[in-house]
């Protein structure tokens, strides 16, 4: 058997599967236990090498220098993971195992008929084998892989951390900078993968946990944010309500369904699906609501005017309903008519209104003016005419903007104010 393989081309040598092998002089056991058994599961080795004598000898930082007994032999093993020596001895073969992460350097040194391989681990421990072959190769590919492990590492580290500031910022009710983090951390994580799945399944089973469970962390965050994301818009959304801003409500309801159905796409245990089905439908609920809202308070606005008694008051409520109906009626019908009612009846109802706050406001006037002239008020007859003046101008501009054809925006009762004003005064210098 050569010296060095290149497992991967060559194939696995019988050492692999049988603990003896051909020698000059018959079979001769070279470790207790057959190489293979050595593997862990899914391992892939791409490098074996072997000495007789000289083992593997320690540097500064341990004392465990390794020497086969007898005919048994020191192999280096170089998979996709780790560096493994195995030596053979009576009392059972000795292992030293050297994880990839674990490994900052690798050298070779060649000589007229042997080449050196020296490891430095992380502890600062270092490594030494020598055989005759050429452990060049051996050394490329230790080197190219611990530089993939350690790429790996630090991309899910950064992943990690990635995620630990996205739980920051959802803390701090920040979903947009969360959003950021949680990309971030998903990019880190395929990278890492990427990079560790060039080394074959072994190496991606080795880390499994981990991916699984940054993956997890990054699914909740990313879930957690929707949610976040969803009850910012539903909040936009009543406070849109209360100032009747009735479209920014309807967007800010959709925005919130969509976000929550965003978060029931995510798989992650929390928040659980139930509670995010449970807001989601309360959304739905509120939204449905709003969309009668616009007429709804139109409509009370006006029930409100129709049960009051006093003209002033009547004018004040029909002020109101005129208001509402406006609102309702300048809503965008064309777009989706996502809203109860529609834009003929409202217009309708806007023309009724008109006249009934028409004749409010100019009943309200006659009465303030009879309040003027009465003889048991004259300390109070100029504000009396100030407020018939308010109502009759406000009956004019009505009728003159809304309902020229059905009430004439006459200014007779102007006129009757400034009469009366005029005897208020020459009263008050007759005294």
């Amino acid at each position: 058997m050569e010296t060095v393989i290149d497992v991967r081309s060559s194939g696995r040598p019988e050492i692999f599967e049988r603990a003896n092998t051909d020698g000059l002089f018959g079979r001769t056991r070279r470790l207790e236990q057959p190489l293979g058994q050595y593997l862990r599961a899914a391992e892939t080795p791409r490098y074996l090498a072997y000495n007789d004598r000289s083992g593997v000898v320690a540097g500064r930082g341990n004392d465990e220098s390794l020497t086969p007994a007898g005919d048994y032999r020191a192999y280096l093993l170089a998979t996709n993971i780790r560096v493994v020596f195995v030596v053979g001895d009576d009392n059972g073969d000795r292992t030293i195992s050297l994880p990839c992460e674990d490994i900052v350097a690798v050298h070779c040194q060649s000589g007229l008929r042997t080449s050196t391989l020296e490891i430095v681990t992380v502890d600062e421990d270092r490594w030494a084998f020598e055989c005759k072959g050429d452990l060049a190769p051996v050394r490329t590919f230790i080197d190219e892989a611990t530089q993939v492990w350690t790429r790996t590492l630090t991309e899910l580290d950064r992943a990690e951390s990635q995620v630990e500031a996205a739980t920051a910022a959802l803390e701090a009710a920040n979903p947009d900078t969360a959003a950021t983090h949680i990309t971030a951390a998903q990019e880190a994580l395929d990278s890492g993968r990427e990079r560790v799945e060039s080394l074959g399944e072994g190496a991606t089973a080795t880390i499994d946990a981990r991916l699984q469970s940054t993956q997890a962390q990054i699914d909740t965050s990313q879930r957690r944010r929707h949610v976040r994301a969803a009850e910012e818009h539903r909040d936009a959304a009543r406070h849109a309500w209360e100032d009747r801003a009735y479209e920014r409500a309807a967007d800010a309801y959709a925005q919130a369904s969509v976000e929550y159905e965003r978060a029931l796409a995510v798989t992650a245990p929390e928040p659980s699906a139930e509670a995010i089905t449970d807001a989601r439908d309360a959304v739905e609920a509120e939204y449905a609501e709003l969309l009668s809202a616009p007429v709804d308070a139109a409509q009370a606005a006006a029930g409100a005017a129709r049960a009051a008694t006093d003209p002033a008051a009547r004018a004040t409520h029909w002020e109101a309903a005129l208001d509402r109906y406006r609102t309702a009626y300048e809503l965008d019908w064309g777009r989706d008519r996502r809203f109860d009612g529609d834009r003929a009846s409202l217009r309708q109802a806007l023309a009724d209104i008109a006249v009934e706050l028409v004749d409010a406001h100019r009943e309200a006037g006659q009465e303030a003016l009879r309040e003027g002239s009465d003889e048991s008020k004259r300390e109070s007859a100029g504000a009396a005419c100030d407020g018939a003046a308010a109502h009759f101008e406000r009956a004019r501009e009505v009728a003159a903007e809304l309902v020229p054809d059905r009430r004439k925006p006459s200014a007779d009762g102007l006129a009757a104010v400034s009469e009366q004003e005029v005897s208020v005064e020459s009263e008050a210098k007759g005294r």
